[in-house]
């Protein structure tokens, strides 16, 4: 998969429904990692999370808009 393309795309989290984008990638001992942006609302405020995971979590975990 050439997730370079993907960057900066949206992404969906299939366990809240958050927003998320990819805003980094890289690779490390045979293993591809991606960081993704997630916002969380919660009522009147917005969080952001900065998470750090495979990639093929990633693909169990969002969904690409």
């Amino acid at each position: 998969m050439d997730i370079t393309k993907y960057e900066n795309k949206n992404l969906i989290c299939l366990k809240t429904g958050a927003k998320a984008k990819i805003i980094n990638y890289f690779d490390d001992q045979n293993a591809s990692f991606v960081k993704v942006n997630i916002n969380v609302k919660f009522n009147d405020t917005t969080l952001q999370v900065l998470k750090t995971i495979e990639l093929e979590e990633l693909r169990k975990q969002f969904k690409f808009v």
